[in-house]
């Protein structure tokens, strides 16, 4: 059997406060698997409670000993990759400046230029985030 070797009265109350005000549902999953663990839940235990994967409670807790508090967060690059990356993102804003009522033809030459394929959408939502003027 595998626990979470006991935690201070501090970390604790910390791990309590993520637990109940965690923004996000993993975070708040992860700080309450610790917390019962610490209490002494076996690893069967805790699978049951929280409905996953054994290699997952095994993760979190390689994750706890290694990281500790900023284990409880997800690693920064997770998830997908923005089609428009900062390197490109000059070059759209010009030929979005030079065509500012083609949207579809602004698609066609990025698609020629850059060999990147995006929707009207993707390139409406650049648009509006990077505050673009269009005349």
């Amino acid at each position: 059997m595998r626990f979470i070797k006991p935690l201070p009265y501090e970390t604790q109350s910390l791990l309590a406060k993520f637990y109940r005000f965690g923004k996000k549902h993993e975070t708040r999953q992860k700080a309450q698997c610790i917390l019962l663990s610490n209490k002494g839940l076996t690893i069967n235990e805790l699978l049951l409670i929280f409905d996953v994967h054994l290699n997952t409670i095994y993760n979190w807790f390689n994750e706890w000993e290694a990281r500790g508090l900023l284990s409880l967060y997800p690693l920064k690059g997770q998830g997908r990759k923005p089609l428009i990356g900062d390197d490109n993102g000059e070059v759209i804003k010009n030929l979005v400046n030079d065509n500012p009522k083609q949207i579809k033809k602004v698609i066609s030459e990025i698609d020629e230029k850059l060999d990147i394929k995006i929707s009207t959408r993707t390139l409406k939502r650049f648009i509006k985030k990077t505050k673009i003027l269009m005349a």
